[in-house]
């Protein structure tokens, strides 16, 4: 019984000493293990306390991309109109794990959304928002009434930055 006891107290002392949120990023980079498809900014929360990160990419790269190849003019013209349209490839990581599905959020005037979220049986969606010049984002859940109108909102503030190029990502 002492065994475990020291066993746990150990164990409960030690997820004091956890690692910042940044640190786990950092090893994740220099590992290239960060989702590749995703990579182009990594944002932080202003709690220093949370162990979560996120990436995201904009659809507006791989546009330019398509374009610069010539390929953009290839693609059906469904594929061109959401590529015109934006939207961001998102993928969060909890601890230095990566949660199980990128997210994709839709354009939605000078935000992006993710619809299609119910929470406690009510739909909500997700909106990320981000002052470009500042790289400050506001992301938010609101909780919406069954006519689609805002009846709630709980939002995360922190600041982004864009992801080093110097270590190719592999991780997908």
């Amino acid at each position: 019984m002492k065994t475990f006891a020291m066993i746990a107290v150990l164990f409960l002392t030690s997820t004091g000493m956890a690692q910042s949120a940044r640190s786990y990023f950092e090893a994740l980079y220099k590992a290239g293990a960060l989702d590749r498809m995703a990579d182009e900014y990594v944002c932080f929360d202003d709690d220093p306390s949370l162990q979560t990160f996120f990436i995201f990419a904009t659809s507006k790269t791989l546009r330019d991309l398509l374009i610069m190849n010539g390929d953009f003019a290839k693609l059906p013209k469904a594929q061109q109109g959401e590529l015109n349209r934006g939207f961001l490839i998102l993928r969060e990581y909890d601890n230095g794990i990566p949660l199980p599905q990128e997210d994709t959020y839709s354009r939605d005037g000078s935000s992006w959304v993710e619809k299609g979220i119910i929470i406690d049986k009510a739909p909500a969606r997700i909106r990320f928002t981000i002052v470009w010049e500042t790289m400050r984002y506001k992301r938010s859940i609101e909780l919406l009434n069954s006519n689609s109108t805002l009846r709630s909102e709980y939002a995360r503030y922190g600041h982004c930055e864009r992801t080093p190029s110097d270590v190719r990502q592999k991780e997908h």
